[in-house]
């Protein structure tokens, strides 16, 4: 496995945690007593918190406010607990809209502009690096429509440990960063972290053998056949294996694609030069090898005689060019936040330049999948015609029904000691099905073969059921209460430090999700052990969040 590591390099220190009192983002030890604002009686450290808000932004109990979910969704009942520990302050009056999904995203992003009093409970689903949890929400430049810092929060301590943090490449020097940039996210309380998910996969276990659970929803489906990351399914009693998708796919060009059914429907379709195995680990997929040149060139081989779905053979221009198809695209920050240029140095080797040290190199480029000719010169349209060099091709989508895909007999793996040559299952039809009981009814109907969408009430008995194969595992995903830092009183941190610390975690794990995850203080995954370890989070939620 390719791999290399360098010295460190000179570069600006990063503050330590002294920074964080000294802008008054004190822990919550600091506050004590008892506060009386109007007819509202503060009661606790969080109480404290709130009334002292109040006070500085000339609020006056009981605040109006809404909080907005996607409506049939187990949100509704995270926003009711949420609610009830509000308003028993009496320093709130809070009631409950549900939207559809299309609704609620449209609400969220424009939020900030006009000016919403409203707060979101919304999920957030990263990767395999840290800056995968915090840039696109956090950065002061990520304002929709280049990211989802829908509340418009700005720090400029933030946006520097996010910016070193991408250019660092030495691995203890980058822990270091996102663990001093977790720690000042909670003090400065932007939104409300409540609690990380999990994936969690059912299947048929008498139709369904070799399944694991991959630890991003956007990669539900790479067990079908994965020979990279040394994974592959078989099926029993039929050629064809029967899926869900949660929702509709919005798109299938990859320079669109911001949702995960998208996502799960074409990840079969799509290679990049490298893959991330069920472990985290970087393996090599288009690209045989590659090795570092200096601080910021890379020199990749490509596997030679790798097929299109439409008969292009892979060469080296197609990863030039695939790349600099994201210029001007919603995704463009996928390839344009690193990408510099690229020299092909004969039709299987290219060298590319990042235009910076980039320290999640090799991981992002798992998420730019390589793309035929056709398609980069516009004559392939990929919204209606996805095609890659993946080990399954695109049959066709009907919308609200299903997605079919079918093996691609040409796919260039040759086999090895643990995955044959052809993938077991010759075709892939993956059903639209929104609600998690329809999903979970569908398979104990058989109509479908695996879900990864049941509700989690059920996850006990079906994995104390012979008949079904569980698997579960920690995601990289986390639940979130968005605050918006646009009005009075959310404009205090002190107001936000103060319902972060009511916030009944613990409570929503176990009755509204029946223990499936575990409750959130920090924004990086327990999936990056290294950045969100026990001890980061036991020790932030003492000092920012649990009431002494």
């Amino acid at each position: 496995m390719p791999g290399n590591s360098v010295g460190s390099r000179e570069r600006r220190p990063i503050r330590r945690r002294s920074l964080l009192t000294s802008v008054g983002l004190v822990g919550i030890s600091g506050f004590a007593g008892c506060i009386r604002s109007n007819s509202v009686e503060a009661d606790g450290p969080a109480e404290e918190l709130i009334q002292q808000g109040f006070a500085a932004t000339d609020t006056d109990p009981p605040f109006e406010t809404t909080i907005v979910v996607t409506e049939g969704t187990e949100r509704s009942r995270v926003a009711t607990l949420l609610k009830s520990e509000l308003e028993d302050t009496g320093f709130f009056d809070i009631s409950i809209a549900e939207y559809k999904w299309t609704t609620h995203l449209d609400l969220l992003t424009t939020a900030a502009d006009e000016n919403k009093n409203a707060l979101f409970v919304v999920s957030w689903t990263g990767g395999w690096d840290p800056d995968d949890y915090v840039n696109m929400l956090f950065h002061s430049d990520s304002h929709p429509p280049n990211g989802l810092n829908v509340n418009q929060y700005a720090d400029e301590t933030v946006d520097e440990y996010i910016e070193t943090g991408l250019e660092e490449t030495v691995f203890d020097e980058r822990v270091e960063i996102y663990r001093q940039l977790q720690e000042r996210l909670v003090a400065d309380a932007p939104v409300s972290f409540v609690r990380f998910g999990e994936v969690t996969h059912v299947w048929d276990a008498d139709a369904v053998s070799g399944w694991q659970a991959y630890p991003l929803e956007t990669g539900t489906y790479n067990a079908v056949y994965a020979p990279w990351a040394d994974t592959f399914t078989k099926l029993e009693g039929s050629a064809e294996l029967v899926g869900d998708l949660g929702s509709d796919i919005s798109t299938t060009d990859p320079v669109s694609m911001n949702d995960t059914a998208s996502s799960q429907a074409t990840q079969l379709v799509y290679e990049g030069l490298t893959g991330i195995d069920f472990d985290g680990t970087v393996q090599p997929v288009l690209a045989d090898e590659w090795k570092r040149l200096d601080t910021t060139r890379y020199r990749f081989s490509l596997r030679e005689g790798v097929q299109f779905h439409n008969g292009e053979e892979l060469t080296a221009a197609h990863v030039k060019d695939s790349f600099e198809r994201y210029k001007g695209e919603p995704r463009e920050a996928d390839v344009f936040d690193w990408y510099g240029d690229s020299e092909i140095v004969d039709d299987y080797t290219i060298d590319i330049d990042c235009r910076r040290e980039y320290g999640p190199f090799e991981r992002r480029l798992f998420d730019v999948p390589i793309v035929p000719m056709a398609a980069i010169d516009g004559d392939l349209d990929l919204e209606s015609t996805p095609i890659g060099t993946g080990p399954y091709r695109f049959v066709d989508y009907r919308a609200g029904d299903d997605c079919r895909l079918e093996r691609f007999d040409e796919y260039w793996f040759e086999g090895s000691e643990t995955v044959p040559a052809t993938a077991p299952v010759e075709a892939v039809r993956l059903e639209v099905i929104t609600e998690p009981a329809s999903r979970q009814g569908a398979l104990e109907a058989g109509n479908i073969d695996v879900s990864y969408g049941v509700p989690s009430a059920s996850l006990a008995d079906l994995a104390a059921d012979d008949a079904y194969g569980v698997d579960r595992h920690v995601g990289g995903g986390f639940d979130m209460l968005i605050y918006p830092l646009y009005r009075e009183p959310f404009s205090s941190a002190a107001v936000r430090r103060g319902c972060n610390m009511l916030l009944p975690r613990e409570r929503i794990v176990e009755g509204v999700y029946n223990g499936v995850g575990q409750p959130a203080y920090t924004p990086i995954s327990p999936l990056l052990e290294a950045y969100a370890d026990e001890e980061l989070q036991e020790r932030i939620a003492d000092e920012y969040v649990r009431s002494p």
